[in-house]
């Protein structure tokens, strides 16, 4: 796969940045510290521990709740940490409570693929469920390594393209059904060969890129609406359907098309979710800058 082949599968510019930040702004599940996104951090966390590093500035890019920065922050003590996040409301209500002499992670409020850093700054980067919402996955991915200092890592999760596939086939049945035509509802999300070549294209070394895959029981599509709601998720696109598709009996026809397509044999539907993880060095060469 050529580099041109890979930045083209990641369309840019489709993301309404301003509805997504919004999302972001009023989701309430992600502030629970048991909750998942708070499991897939523990997950990263415990990746490190096979890393020989030990990093004295870090980047935490795409904070929501301060959890994983304060973890960063008790793991390296004497590290320098900034924790950006994609909206302010969260950057408040990141902000730490320590004694005067203890460090405490910085927060900033930014864009992954406008990153308001010199070059060099960071010998880690870590991110977790946050770059396959920025507006163009490429860009930010060069951000990351632009600010990264030579031989240094970046270490994340995204979403995988086959997260929730159960329901955008429901939706595309029911738009065409319907409407003879359906809508995109979220970011072009990588597969995980897709994923390591991105990573290439983009000028890291030494790619690695591996999955976690599950398929959920959930009682009923009110309920699964309702915890993505929670999250963050939903249809962020810029070439987002009417107000009128979403309405009752638009969710009635989804859940009969998602029952009649998935049902299992205790009457609850499947969901499918895949969780990429993904860590690469900078490197030491120059051909990209």
């Amino acid at each position: 796969m050529t580099e041109q082949t890979v930045l083209d599968f990641f369309p840019a510019a489709r993301l309404d940045t301003q509805r997504f930040r919004r999302a972001w702004q009023s989701s309430t599940a992600m502030t629970a510290p048991e909750g998942l996104l708070a499991q897939m951090g523990q997950q990263l966390l415990e990746r490190l521990d096979d890393i020989k590093l030990v990093p004295g500035r870090i980047l935490e890019l795409g904070d929501r709740t301060g959890l994983l920065a304060r973890q960063l922050q008790r793991r390296w003590p004497k590290a320098d940490i900034h924790a950006l996040t994609f909206t302010e409301s969260l950057a408040r209500q990141g902000q730490y409570r320590t004694l005067p002499w203890q460090r405490h992670p910085r927060n900033l409020v930014g864009s992954a693929d406008a990153l308001p850093f010199a070059r060099g700054q960071f010998d880690l980067v870590i991110s977790n469920m946050a770059l396959h919402w920025s507006p163009d996955l490429p860009a930010a991915l060069r951000e990351i390594r632009r600010v990264l200092a030579p031989d240094r890592l970046l270490l994340f999760t995204v979403a995988g393209s086959e997260s929730l596939w159960e329901l955008h086939a429901c939706l595309t049945q029911v738009d065409q059904t319907e409407y003879g035509r359906s809508w995109v509802r979220r970011p072009e999300l990588p597969s995980l060969s897709g994923l390591g070549h991105l990573l290439s294209a983009s000028g890291f070394v030494l790619p690695v890129a591996d999955r976690d895959r599950a398929v959920l029981s959930v009682p009923d599509l009110p309920w699964l609406l309702r915890q993505l709601k929670a999250l963050g998720a939903g249809n962020h696109m810029h070439n987002r359907p009417g107000h009128g598709l979403a309405g009752r009996t638009y969710l009635e026809k989804l859940e009969q098309a998602y029952r009649a397509g998935f049902r299992q044999p205790d009457n609850s539907l499947p969901c499918t979710i895949e969780l990429l993880f993904g860590h690469a060095w900078k490197g030491a060469d120059k051909t990209h800058t």
